[in-house]
């Protein structure tokens, strides 16, 4: 900003009146009291000016139309010039913004959520059940090209995620949970009859999405496409099955997908939004590949003694 002097008036008016700088100051009396406008903060270097008029060399009576409102000291009220911004010239947004100091574990909403079987620290199952699910298999080609998915974020985005590893990746027909173990047998008998009067069909590996959006991710999927009635005809006769022989009916909608990933718990706002975008276009070259669905398959899931989650085989059964 120009400095006005008694040459230069002030643009937007008429000048203002000057005091008489030939006049010689008086310094032998008392100092004059000091106005309010000396404490205003400087227009040239936005500091307040001290008593003696240091930090300005304006004239007094010069009042700043316009005081910044924005604190620069705080992060969450800066802007990044960029994705790949240099560190230079901005301040880093205050995670706490979007991250609570102590974040709440978060639980997956039930009608998001077909895959509970996968949820890392389950509770302890009770005595003489297993937690069992149904699913269709997955060729291992597929799996390794899901899992290298992940290979395409970025490693601050890649540790908010929960990968899941490649033998825990399959298309839910249904959650079981725990179930006492001596229905174990009546669950195969009727997944035998399922299969037998079900043929085999052809299904395609779809695009990338999340539950429950790309903007706030909980879960990071493999969609599919293809003879989508076949499948959800197979998935509607494993359901009557298992009510059949007193299950509890699942009411949500049938969503056919495979999990790849979960968020962390306590990630939100702009970093979860950052892990949906790179999850929205990652590379996926086996979209529009096809798998013929031939046979349905009972797990069991446990933890180990190491706490990992594994999973066992307990049945298979080709679709006739």
């Amino acid at each position: 900003m120009t400095k006005s002097n008694d040459r230069d008036p002030w643009l937007g008016g008429e000048a203002e009146k000057k005091p008489d700088a030939t006049k010689p100051k008086d310094t032998t009396g008392p100092e004059p009291e000091e106005t309010p406008v000396a404490e205003e903060v400087d227009a040239a270097t936005g500091s307040p000016t001290d008593e003696k008029g240091a930090a300005s060399e304006a004239p007094s009576e010069f009042v700043p139309t316009e005081v910044p409102d924005r604190d620069p000291s705080r992060g969450e009220e800066t802007y990044y010039g960029g994705r790949s911004g240099s560190a230079t010239g901005f301040t880093r947004q205050s995670e706490a913004k979007y991250v609570a100091s102590e974040p709440k574990l978060y639980v997956a909403p039930n009608s998001e959520d077909d895959d509970q079987e996968e949820q890392s620290g389950f509770p302890e199952v009770p005595e003489n059940t297993h937690r069992l699910f149904i699913a269709i298999e997955i060729p291992r080609k597929l799996k390794r090209d899901f899992a290298d998915l992940a290979k395409s974020f970025r490693p601050r985005e890649f540790e908010r995620v929960r990968w899941i590893e490649e033998e825990a990746m399959h298309l839910t027909l249904k959650f079981l949970g725990d179930t006492p173990a001596d229905q174990v047998h009546d669950i195969k008998k009727a997944l035998e009859r399922t299969a037998e009067s079900t043929g085999k069909f052809t299904i395609k590996i779809g695009r990338t999405g999340c539950f429950p959006s790309f903007r706030d991710p909980r879960i990071c999927w493999v969609g599919v496409s293809g003879e989508l009635r076949r499948l959800e005809q197979l998935q509607g006769r494993v359901e009557g099955g298992m009510v059949a022989l007193g299950l509890d009916e699942d009411d949500r909608d049938f969503k056919a997908h495979i999990t790849v990933g979960r968020t962390r718990p306590g990630i939100r706002g702009r970093f979860a939004e950052d892990i949906g975008v790179s999850w929205q276009h990652a590379p996926l070259h086996t979209t529009g590949q096809s798998v013929l669905v031939n046979a349905i398959t009972l797990y069991r899931s446990f933890l180990n003694d190491k706490d990992d989650t594994e999973y066992q085989q307990l049945a298979n059964f080709e679709l006739g």
